[in-house]
């Protein structure tokens, strides 16, 4: 039946097709006009392609990354060590520049070369874990940069792992 339908004959008598959509618009009246819609399509894709590339996403800000503590069960704290501070000293002469002198706080004991101090770095390596011992090195006054590293080493090599620099005394 839509086909009869969409048969139209012509002047000469000889019937064409016409499709159904063309004898559906004409049986309406009007003539609906589309806008192409490719063209359209392309410019708006173009458009989110641009503002992906030009965008740059930043992270949130006041985000700050944390480590949560394990609520798996209880701890046992770990027991304090009191740290072995070495407070360096200048040569009271300010004169000698290659010379200072090391003092272990807390304690009387003085020693005028690294190599002294080395000694008492091992000898109370004896006692203690070495590894846990954390060792703080304080220059008093006007050091020179070496007499603050010589300790540093020292320690360093009588196999203390926890070394830290404290800020200068007077």
């Amino acid at each position: 039946m839509a086909a009869r339908r969409s048969q139209q004959t012509a002047g000469n008598g000889l019937g064409r097709y016409v499709s159904a959509r063309k004898a559906r618009g004409k049986q309406q009246g009007s003539q609906v006009m589309q806008p192409p819609l490719t063209p359209m399509i392309d410019v708006v894709f173009q458009l989110l392609l641009f503002f992906l590339l030009a965008c740059t996403f930043r992270i949130d800000e006041g985000l700050i990354p944390a480590n949560l503590p394990d609520l798996s069960g209880y701890t046992k704290p770990t027991a304090w060590v009191e740290p072995i501070q070495i407070n360096v000293h200048a040569h009271p002469d300010p004169k000698v520049l290659d010379r200072a002198e090391f003092r272990i706080e807390g304690t009387t004991l003085k020693f005028d070369d690294a190599a002294g101090l080395y000694g008492y770095l091992v000898q109370f390596a004896e006692n203690e874990n070495p590894e846990k011992v954390p060792v703080v090195i304080k220059p008093m006054g006007k050091v020179r940069w070496e007499h603050v590293v010589n300790p540093f080493n020292q320690a360093l090599v009588a196999g203390y792992k926890r070394i830290g620099l404290a800020a200068s005394g007077s």
